[in-house]
Protein backbone atom coordinates (compact mmCIF):
# COMPACT_ATOMS: atom_id res chain seq x y z
CA UNK A 1 0.00 0.00 0.00
CA UNK A 2 2.30 2.10 -1.17
CA UNK A 3 0.53 5.58 -1.01
CA UNK A 4 -1.11 4.86 2.42
CA UNK A 5 -0.31 7.24 5.24
CA UNK A 6 0.30 5.53 8.98
CA UNK A 7 -3.27 7.55 9.81
CA UNK A 8 -4.89 5.93 7.49
CA UNK A 9 -3.74 2.37 7.32
CA UNK A 10 -5.45 1.31 10.37
CA UNK A 11 -8.63 1.33 8.00
CA UNK A 12 -7.37 -0.28 5.35
CA UNK A 13 -6.74 -3.35 6.86
CA UNK A 14 -10.05 -3.27 8.72
CA UNK A 15 -8.55 -2.50 12.47
CA UNK A 16 -10.82 -1.79 15.04
CA UNK A 17 -10.74 0.21 18.58
CA UNK A 18 -8.11 -0.94 21.00
CA UNK A 19 -6.01 -3.19 18.15
CA UNK A 20 -2.61 -3.14 17.57
CA UNK A 21 -0.90 -2.78 14.27
CA UNK A 22 2.54 -3.55 13.61
CA UNK A 23 3.81 -2.14 10.66
CA UNK A 24 7.55 -2.32 8.33
CA UNK A 25 7.62 0.21 5.53
CA UNK A 26 10.06 -1.17 3.33
CA UNK A 27 13.20 0.79 1.34
CA UNK A 28 16.52 0.52 0.02
CA UNK A 29 16.08 -2.95 -1.44
CA UNK A 30 19.82 -4.56 -2.40
CA UNK A 31 20.65 -7.78 -3.94
CA UNK A 32 22.87 -10.04 -2.08
CA UNK A 33 25.52 -12.31 -4.12
CA UNK A 34 25.70 -16.19 -2.60
CA UNK A 35 29.11 -15.51 -1.37
CA UNK A 36 27.92 -12.57 0.78
CA UNK A 37 25.06 -14.03 2.49
CA UNK A 38 26.58 -15.15 6.19
CA UNK A 39 28.31 -11.13 5.98
CA UNK A 40 24.95 -9.32 4.98
CA UNK A 41 22.72 -11.23 7.38
CA UNK A 42 24.97 -11.52 9.89
CA UNK A 43 23.73 -12.32 13.90
CA UNK A 44 23.68 -8.43 14.52
CA UNK A 45 21.41 -7.41 11.36
CA UNK A 46 18.50 -9.56 12.40
CA UNK A 47 16.14 -7.19 13.70
CA UNK A 48 17.02 -3.91 11.04
CA UNK A 49 17.67 -5.46 8.02
CA UNK A 50 14.67 -7.96 6.08
CA UNK A 51 15.32 -10.68 3.58
CA UNK A 52 13.50 -10.86 0.21
CA UNK A 53 14.29 -14.41 -1.03
CA UNK A 54 12.30 -15.40 -4.58
CA UNK A 55 12.96 -18.66 -6.17
CA UNK A 56 10.30 -20.79 -9.11
CA UNK A 57 8.12 -17.58 -9.06
CA UNK A 58 7.29 -17.47 -5.63
CA UNK A 59 8.66 -14.80 -3.24
CA UNK A 60 8.94 -15.06 0.67
CA UNK A 61 9.78 -11.36 2.32
CA UNK A 62 10.33 -11.46 5.99
CA UNK A 63 10.50 -8.04 7.44
CA UNK A 64 12.95 -7.16 10.10
CA UNK A 65 10.23 -7.18 13.18
CA UNK A 66 9.52 -10.95 12.43
CA UNK A 67 13.45 -11.94 13.08
CA UNK A 68 13.04 -10.68 16.13
CA UNK A 69 9.39 -11.95 16.97
CA UNK A 70 10.56 -15.43 15.66
CA UNK A 71 13.81 -15.76 16.97
CA UNK A 72 14.55 -17.15 13.93
CA UNK A 73 17.94 -16.23 11.70
CA UNK A 74 18.72 -15.65 8.44
CA UNK A 75 20.23 -18.91 7.64
CA UNK A 76 17.09 -21.18 9.62
CA UNK A 77 14.98 -19.07 7.45
CA UNK A 78 16.71 -19.56 4.31
CA UNK A 79 16.74 -23.38 4.92
CA UNK A 80 13.02 -23.38 5.83
CA UNK A 81 12.08 -21.65 2.04
CA UNK A 82 13.96 -24.40 0.14
CA UNK A 83 13.06 -27.24 2.57
CA UNK A 84 9.37 -26.58 2.00
CA UNK A 85 10.03 -25.74 -1.92
CA UNK A 86 12.30 -28.75 -2.19
CA UNK A 87 15.18 -26.46 -3.35
CA UNK A 88 18.48 -26.33 -3.82
CA UNK A 89 21.04 -23.67 -3.03
CA UNK A 90 22.42 -23.89 -6.24
CA UNK A 91 18.72 -23.67 -7.71
CA UNK A 92 18.10 -20.47 -5.88
CA UNK A 93 21.53 -19.20 -7.17
CA UNK A 94 21.53 -19.82 -10.56
CA UNK A 95 17.72 -19.50 -11.64
CA UNK A 96 16.33 -17.30 -8.05
CA UNK A 97 17.16 -14.29 -5.68
CA UNK A 98 18.03 -12.95 -2.47
CA UNK A 99 17.36 -8.94 -1.55
CA UNK A 100 18.33 -7.33 1.88
CA UNK A 101 16.28 -4.34 2.04
CA UNK A 102 15.62 -1.92 5.29
CA UNK A 103 12.61 -1.02 7.17
CA UNK A 104 10.62 1.54 9.06
CA UNK A 105 9.23 0.17 12.07
CA UNK A 106 6.02 0.86 13.91
CA UNK A 107 3.46 0.18 15.99
CA UNK A 108 -0.13 1.67 15.46
CA UNK A 109 -2.26 2.17 18.40
CA UNK A 110 -6.01 2.22 16.92
CA UNK A 111 -7.87 4.45 18.92
CA UNK A 112 -11.63 6.04 18.17
CA UNK A 113 -9.99 9.23 16.28
CA UNK A 114 -7.45 7.60 14.51
CA UNK A 115 -3.93 6.25 16.13
CA UNK A 116 -1.28 6.79 17.87
CA UNK A 117 2.40 5.38 15.89
CA UNK A 118 5.25 4.29 18.12
CA UNK A 119 8.39 3.60 16.27
CA UNK A 120 10.45 1.01 17.01
CA UNK A 121 14.05 -0.11 16.08
CA UNK A 122 15.16 -3.87 16.17
CA UNK A 123 10.93 -4.60 17.00
CA UNK A 124 11.30 -2.69 20.16
CA UNK A 125 11.04 1.52 21.65
CA UNK A 126 13.89 2.41 21.77
CA UNK A 127 16.03 4.23 25.49
CA UNK A 128 17.43 7.09 25.62
CA UNK A 129 21.51 7.79 25.80
CA UNK A 130 20.34 9.91 29.20
CA UNK A 131 17.51 9.49 31.48
CA UNK A 132 14.97 11.87 31.06
CA UNK A 133 13.37 13.89 33.92
CA UNK A 134 12.09 11.99 36.19
CA UNK A 135 13.03 8.59 34.81
CA UNK A 136 14.65 6.13 37.52
CA UNK A 137 15.85 3.35 35.68
CA UNK A 138 17.88 1.83 38.47
CA UNK A 139 14.25 1.76 40.54
CA UNK A 140 12.09 1.01 37.34
CA UNK A 141 14.90 -2.07 36.49
CA UNK A 142 14.51 -3.75 39.60
CA UNK A 143 10.48 -3.37 39.92
CA UNK A 144 10.27 -4.71 36.39
CA UNK A 145 12.12 -7.53 37.10
CA UNK A 146 10.59 -8.17 40.54
CA UNK A 147 7.27 -8.43 39.22
CA UNK A 148 8.74 -10.74 36.84
CA UNK A 149 9.75 -12.91 39.48
CA UNK A 150 6.60 -12.70 41.67
CA UNK A 151 4.55 -13.46 39.00
CA UNK A 152 6.55 -16.71 37.52
CA UNK A 153 6.92 -18.58 40.97
CA UNK A 154 5.72 -21.60 40.62
CA UNK A 155 3.76 -23.63 43.42
CA UNK A 156 6.81 -25.43 44.57
CA UNK A 157 8.55 -22.50 44.52
CA UNK A 158 10.86 -22.67 41.52
CA UNK A 159 11.51 -20.04 39.14
CA UNK A 160 11.87 -20.87 35.41
CA UNK A 161 15.69 -21.08 33.86
CA UNK A 162 14.99 -20.55 30.13
CA UNK A 163 12.05 -19.03 28.40
CA UNK A 164 11.52 -18.92 24.86
CA UNK A 165 9.12 -15.75 24.15
CA UNK A 166 8.38 -16.51 20.97
CA UNK A 167 6.98 -20.33 21.15
CA UNK A 168 5.66 -20.10 24.56
CA UNK A 169 7.72 -22.86 25.97
CA UNK A 170 9.88 -23.26 29.04
CA UNK A 171 13.47 -24.52 27.83
CA UNK A 172 14.13 -27.96 29.64
CA UNK A 173 17.67 -27.07 30.05
CA UNK A 174 18.85 -26.37 33.11
CA UNK A 175 21.76 -24.53 35.26
CA UNK A 176 21.90 -24.65 39.18
CA UNK A 177 24.32 -21.68 39.73
CA UNK A 178 21.88 -19.32 38.03
CA UNK A 179 18.84 -20.67 39.80
CA UNK A 180 20.82 -19.69 42.48
CA UNK A 181 21.33 -16.56 41.39
CA UNK A 182 17.69 -15.95 41.02
CA UNK A 183 17.33 -16.60 44.89
CA UNK A 184 20.07 -14.91 45.70
CA UNK A 185 18.75 -11.54 44.45
CA UNK A 186 14.91 -12.02 45.25
CA UNK A 187 15.60 -12.20 48.67
CA UNK A 188 18.20 -9.08 48.51
CA UNK A 189 15.28 -7.16 47.14
CA UNK A 190 12.46 -8.36 49.88
CA UNK A 191 15.21 -6.95 52.45
CA UNK A 192 15.73 -3.52 50.62
CA UNK A 193 11.66 -2.84 50.58
CA UNK A 194 11.04 -4.97 53.68
CA UNK A 195 8.33 -7.24 51.51
CA UNK A 196 6.98 -9.99 53.50
CA UNK A 197 5.66 -10.99 50.43
CA UNK A 198 8.90 -11.13 48.53
CA UNK A 199 11.09 -12.35 51.64
CA UNK A 200 8.35 -15.35 51.64
CA UNK A 201 8.70 -16.00 47.81
CA UNK A 202 12.60 -15.99 48.42
CA UNK A 203 12.52 -18.70 50.93
CA UNK A 204 10.22 -20.82 49.04
CA UNK A 205 12.73 -20.59 45.85
CA UNK A 206 15.71 -21.11 47.76
CA UNK A 207 14.01 -24.36 49.45
CA UNK A 208 13.19 -25.33 46.22
CA UNK A 209 16.16 -25.37 44.67
CA UNK A 210 18.21 -27.22 48.08
CA UNK A 211 15.49 -30.10 47.72
CA UNK A 212 16.12 -29.99 44.10
CA UNK A 213 19.87 -29.94 43.85
CA UNK A 214 21.65 -30.06 47.28
CA UNK A 215 23.62 -33.70 48.29
CA UNK A 216 25.28 -34.70 51.21
CA UNK A 217 28.88 -35.86 50.30
CA UNK A 218 29.81 -37.70 53.51
CA UNK A 219 32.45 -36.11 55.90
CA UNK A 220 30.58 -33.46 56.59
CA UNK A 221 30.64 -32.18 53.63
CA UNK A 222 27.82 -30.88 51.13
CA UNK A 223 27.26 -29.80 47.62
CA UNK A 224 25.20 -28.74 44.83
CA UNK A 225 24.81 -31.77 42.45
CA UNK A 226 23.63 -31.48 38.83
CA UNK A 227 23.61 -34.09 35.86
CA UNK A 228 26.88 -32.68 34.45
CA UNK A 229 28.66 -32.69 38.39
CA UNK A 230 29.34 -30.41 41.31
CA UNK A 231 30.44 -27.16 41.02
CA UNK A 232 32.48 -25.03 43.39
CA UNK A 233 29.98 -21.91 42.31
CA UNK A 234 27.25 -23.54 42.89
CA UNK A 235 28.38 -24.45 46.37
CA UNK A 236 29.60 -21.20 47.14
CA UNK A 237 26.32 -19.58 45.88
CA UNK A 238 24.17 -21.85 47.39
CA UNK A 239 25.50 -21.05 50.78
CA UNK A 240 26.10 -17.28 50.37
CA UNK A 241 22.24 -17.54 49.63
CA UNK A 242 21.17 -19.15 52.73
CA UNK A 243 23.86 -16.94 54.61
CA UNK A 244 21.78 -13.51 53.20
CA UNK A 245 18.74 -15.36 54.05
CA UNK A 246 15.93 -14.19 56.87
CA UNK A 247 15.10 -17.56 56.80
CA UNK A 248 19.16 -18.72 57.52
CA UNK A 249 17.91 -20.85 60.26
CA UNK A 250 15.22 -23.08 58.76
CA UNK A 251 18.79 -24.29 56.15
CA UNK A 252 21.10 -24.78 59.21
CA UNK A 253 22.30 -27.92 58.33
CA UNK A 254 22.70 -27.41 54.40
CA UNK A 255 24.89 -24.19 55.17
CA UNK A 256 27.38 -25.88 57.63
CA UNK A 257 27.91 -28.70 54.87
CA UNK A 258 28.28 -26.41 52.24
CA UNK A 259 30.92 -23.93 54.00
CA UNK A 260 33.13 -27.23 54.66
CA UNK A 261 32.46 -28.05 51.11
CA UNK A 262 33.66 -25.09 49.40
CA UNK A 263 36.73 -25.36 52.13
CA UNK A 264 37.49 -28.53 50.90
CA UNK A 265 38.03 -27.31 47.28
CA UNK A 266 40.64 -24.72 48.53
CA UNK A 267 44.20 -24.82 46.94
CA UNK A 268 46.98 -23.44 48.59
CA UNK A 269 48.38 -22.60 44.41
CA UNK A 270 45.33 -21.91 42.42
CA UNK A 271 43.58 -20.64 45.47
CA UNK A 272 40.46 -23.00 44.89
CA UNK A 273 39.63 -25.75 42.57
CA UNK A 274 36.57 -25.99 41.04
CA UNK A 275 34.81 -29.12 40.89
CA UNK A 276 34.06 -31.65 43.73
CA UNK A 277 33.05 -33.90 40.33
CA UNK A 278 33.92 -35.15 38.22
CA UNK A 279 37.52 -34.83 38.63
CA UNK A 280 38.93 -34.49 35.05
CA UNK A 281 36.24 -31.20 34.68
CA UNK A 282 37.97 -29.60 37.58
CA UNK A 283 40.17 -26.16 36.69
CA UNK A 284 37.30 -25.08 34.41
CA UNK A 285 35.72 -21.83 34.83
CA UNK A 286 37.51 -20.90 37.09
CA UNK A 287 37.75 -17.38 36.50
CA UNK A 288 33.71 -17.22 37.64
CA UNK A 289 33.72 -19.79 40.82
CA UNK A 290 37.05 -18.80 42.83
CA UNK A 291 34.95 -15.44 42.81
CA UNK A 292 31.83 -16.44 44.15
CA UNK A 293 33.88 -18.99 46.55
CA UNK A 294 35.83 -15.89 47.74
CA UNK A 295 32.82 -13.61 48.19
CA UNK A 296 31.16 -16.28 50.04
CA UNK A 297 34.11 -16.80 52.47
CA UNK A 298 34.19 -13.01 53.01
CA UNK A 299 30.64 -12.49 53.85
CA UNK A 300 30.78 -15.98 55.84
CA UNK A 301 33.91 -14.07 57.91
CA UNK A 302 31.82 -10.70 58.06
CA UNK A 303 29.15 -12.11 59.62
CA UNK A 304 31.07 -14.66 62.12
CA UNK A 305 29.34 -17.84 60.31
CA UNK A 306 30.52 -20.97 62.45
CA UNK A 307 33.07 -22.77 59.93
CA UNK A 308 34.10 -19.53 58.04
CA UNK A 309 37.77 -19.03 57.65
CA UNK A 310 39.77 -16.56 58.93
CA UNK A 311 40.29 -13.20 57.47
CA UNK A 312 44.13 -14.20 56.78
CA UNK A 313 43.43 -17.55 55.28
CA UNK A 314 40.96 -15.21 52.86
CA UNK A 315 43.99 -13.21 51.88
CA UNK A 316 45.79 -15.67 51.59
CA UNK A 317 43.19 -17.44 48.77
CA UNK A 318 43.22 -13.65 47.19
CA UNK A 319 46.52 -13.30 46.68
CA UNK A 320 46.69 -16.44 44.73
CA UNK A 321 43.76 -15.92 43.09
CA UNK A 322 45.47 -12.22 42.14
CA UNK A 323 48.67 -13.92 40.70
CA UNK A 324 46.92 -16.38 38.46
CA UNK A 325 44.55 -13.33 37.19
CA UNK A 326 47.45 -11.54 36.21
CA UNK A 327 49.21 -14.40 34.06
CA UNK A 328 45.73 -14.76 32.60
CA UNK A 329 43.35 -11.78 32.18
CA UNK A 330 39.22 -12.54 31.66
CA UNK A 331 36.43 -10.04 32.42
CA UNK A 332 34.45 -13.30 33.86
CA UNK A 333 36.91 -12.47 37.20
CA UNK A 334 36.41 -8.67 37.49
CA UNK A 335 32.67 -9.04 39.15
CA UNK A 336 32.97 -11.68 41.92
CA UNK A 337 36.49 -10.45 42.54
CA UNK A 338 35.75 -6.88 42.76
CA UNK A 339 32.53 -7.93 45.43
CA UNK A 340 34.49 -10.23 47.08
CA UNK A 341 37.75 -7.65 47.83
CA UNK A 342 35.41 -4.74 48.24
CA UNK A 343 34.31 -6.81 51.37
CA UNK A 344 37.34 -7.64 52.84
CA UNK A 345 38.50 -4.43 52.29
CA UNK A 346 35.79 -3.38 54.62
CA UNK A 347 36.57 -5.59 57.16
CA UNK A 348 40.31 -5.33 57.60
CA UNK A 349 41.10 -1.76 55.71
CA UNK A 350 43.58 -3.05 53.73
CA UNK A 351 44.99 -1.42 50.93
CA UNK A 352 45.81 -3.94 48.83
CA UNK A 353 42.14 -4.72 48.10
CA UNK A 354 40.86 -1.87 47.55
CA UNK A 355 44.12 -1.50 45.29
CA UNK A 356 42.67 -4.35 43.43
CA UNK A 357 39.38 -3.66 43.12
CA UNK A 358 40.17 -0.45 41.10
CA UNK A 359 42.53 -2.07 39.26
CA UNK A 360 40.45 -4.97 37.69
CA UNK A 361 37.56 -2.20 37.35
CA UNK A 362 39.65 0.19 35.17
CA UNK A 363 40.73 -2.89 33.19
CA UNK A 364 37.34 -3.59 32.55
CA UNK A 365 35.72 -0.11 31.69
CA UNK A 366 37.04 0.05 27.62
CA UNK A 367 35.20 -3.16 27.15
CA UNK A 368 31.91 -1.30 27.38
CA UNK A 369 30.96 -0.04 23.78
CA UNK A 370 29.08 2.90 22.89
CA UNK A 371 30.21 4.86 20.05
CA UNK A 372 30.03 3.74 16.47
CA UNK A 373 26.86 0.87 17.49
CA UNK A 374 23.07 0.84 16.90
CA UNK A 375 21.63 2.74 19.58
CA UNK A 376 19.76 -0.46 21.30
CA UNK A 377 23.02 -2.35 22.11
CA UNK A 378 25.03 0.77 23.42
CA UNK A 379 25.82 0.29 26.82
CA UNK A 380 26.82 -3.74 26.70
CA UNK A 381 30.12 -5.11 27.28
CA UNK A 382 32.21 -6.93 24.61
CA UNK A 383 35.47 -6.62 23.15
CA UNK A 384 35.62 -8.03 19.61
CA UNK A 385 39.39 -7.96 19.54
CA UNK A 386 39.22 -10.88 22.07
CA UNK A 387 36.07 -13.02 21.32
CA UNK A 388 37.03 -15.63 22.87
CA UNK A 389 35.81 -13.61 26.30
CA UNK A 390 32.30 -14.38 25.51
CA UNK A 391 29.86 -12.57 23.40
CA UNK A 392 27.63 -9.96 24.38
CA UNK A 393 24.59 -10.79 26.61
CA UNK A 394 22.73 -9.40 29.18
CA UNK A 395 23.88 -11.43 32.10
CA UNK A 396 27.59 -10.11 32.04
CA UNK A 397 26.06 -6.82 31.34
CA UNK A 398 23.93 -7.33 34.74
CA UNK A 399 27.08 -9.29 36.54
CA UNK A 400 29.97 -6.78 35.35
CA UNK A 401 27.51 -3.82 37.04
CA UNK A 402 27.30 -5.71 40.44
CA UNK A 403 31.29 -5.65 40.76
CA UNK A 404 30.87 -2.04 39.35
CA UNK A 405 28.63 -0.68 41.93
CA UNK A 406 30.51 -1.97 44.52
CA UNK A 407 33.84 0.18 42.93
CA UNK A 408 31.98 3.56 42.62
CA UNK A 409 31.14 2.73 46.64
CA UNK A 410 34.55 2.00 47.25
CA UNK A 411 35.67 5.41 45.18
CA UNK A 412 33.05 7.78 46.92
CA UNK A 413 34.20 6.13 50.51
CA UNK A 414 37.87 6.86 49.63
CA UNK A 415 36.84 10.29 47.18
CA UNK A 416 38.38 9.02 44.43
CA UNK A 417 36.66 11.50 42.38
CA UNK A 418 38.10 10.82 39.55
CA UNK A 419 36.87 7.33 39.58
CA UNK A 420 33.40 8.21 41.03
CA UNK A 421 33.01 9.86 37.67
CA UNK A 422 34.37 6.99 35.32
CA UNK A 423 32.18 4.23 37.28
CA UNK A 424 29.06 6.47 37.21
CA UNK A 425 29.49 7.12 34.00
CA UNK A 426 29.53 3.48 32.91
CA UNK A 427 27.28 2.90 35.22
CA UNK A 428 24.84 4.65 34.07
CA UNK A 429 25.30 3.78 30.51
CA UNK A 430 25.38 -0.20 31.23
CA UNK A 431 21.39 0.24 32.66
CA UNK A 432 20.93 1.90 29.12
CA UNK A 433 21.56 -1.43 28.07
CA UNK A 434 19.59 -3.48 30.27
CA UNK A 435 16.84 -1.44 30.53
CA UNK A 436 16.62 -1.98 26.14
CA UNK A 437 16.37 -5.77 26.71
CA UNK A 438 14.14 -5.90 29.49
CA UNK A 439 10.54 -6.32 28.54
CA UNK A 440 9.03 -2.75 29.64
CA UNK A 441 5.50 -2.70 28.37
CA UNK A 442 3.15 -4.10 25.49
CA UNK A 443 5.35 -2.29 22.87
CA UNK A 444 8.52 -4.26 24.05
CA UNK A 445 6.09 -7.55 24.21
CA UNK A 446 3.61 -7.04 21.06
CA UNK A 447 4.80 -9.95 19.64
CA UNK A 448 4.47 -12.18 22.48
CA UNK A 449 1.38 -14.05 23.33
CA UNK A 450 1.97 -15.00 27.03
CA UNK A 451 2.98 -11.71 28.28
CA UNK A 452 3.14 -11.85 32.10
CA UNK A 453 5.31 -14.51 31.15
CA UNK A 454 7.82 -11.93 30.06
CA UNK A 455 7.17 -8.47 31.08
CA UNK A 456 10.28 -7.41 33.62
CA UNK A 457 12.52 -10.17 32.48
CA UNK A 458 15.27 -9.39 30.05
CA UNK A 459 15.90 -10.68 26.45
CA UNK A 460 19.38 -12.35 26.18
CA UNK A 461 20.68 -9.54 23.51
CA UNK A 462 18.58 -7.03 21.16
CA UNK A 463 18.61 -9.75 18.53
CA UNK A 464 17.84 -12.84 20.97
CA UNK A 465 14.73 -12.43 22.71
CA UNK A 466 15.88 -15.82 24.95
CA UNK A 467 14.44 -14.77 28.60
CA UNK A 468 16.71 -16.73 31.20
CA UNK A 469 16.81 -16.26 35.10
CA UNK A 470 20.33 -15.45 35.61
CA UNK A 471 20.08 -12.31 33.24
CA UNK A 472 17.25 -10.89 35.67
CA UNK A 473 19.17 -12.15 38.74
CA UNK A 474 22.32 -10.38 38.01
CA UNK A 475 20.73 -7.32 36.78
CA UNK A 476 18.36 -7.10 40.20
CA UNK A 477 21.40 -7.67 42.27
CA UNK A 478 23.27 -4.46 40.31
CA UNK A 479 20.21 -2.62 40.97
CA UNK A 480 19.65 -3.31 44.64
CA UNK A 481 23.37 -2.22 45.41
CA UNK A 482 22.85 1.10 43.64
CA UNK A 483 19.58 1.70 45.51
CA UNK A 484 20.72 1.27 48.68
CA UNK A 485 23.31 3.31 47.96
CA UNK A 486 21.40 6.26 47.71
CA UNK A 487 20.87 5.55 51.58
CA UNK A 488 22.55 7.56 53.99
CA UNK A 489 23.73 5.28 56.20
CA UNK A 490 25.18 2.48 53.24
CA UNK A 491 28.18 2.34 52.43
CA UNK A 492 26.90 0.09 49.13
CA UNK A 493 27.89 -3.14 50.42
CA UNK A 494 25.48 -6.02 50.40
Amino acid sequence: MPDVSLNDLPGKVAARRGDVVEVCVAHDFQPVEPGHFSRVFCERARGIVGIEIACRGQVLRVAPTSTVAFNRGFERTLERFLDERSATAAELAAHGSVRAFSARQYLLDVGGEGSDATELFRGAPLVSPAPSAGEDRVADLARGIGGWMLRNLSAEGALPYKYWPSRGVVSTADNAIRRFLGSLSLARLGELRGSVEIREAARRNLRANLRRYFSNLGGGRGAIVESTGAKLGAAALAALCILESPASNEFSTELGMLTAGVSSLADDELGFRTFFFPQERDGENWNFYSGEALLFWAEAARRGLTGAPTLERCAAAFARCRERHHRARNPAFVPWHAQACASLFTQTGRSEFADFVFEISDWLLPMQQWDGLPPDLRGRFYDPRRPEFGPPHAASTGAYLEGLADALALARRLGDARRVAAYERVVERGLRSLRQLQFRGPHDAFYVSRKARVLGALRTEAYDNTVRVDSAAHALAAAVKLLRQRRPQTSGRT
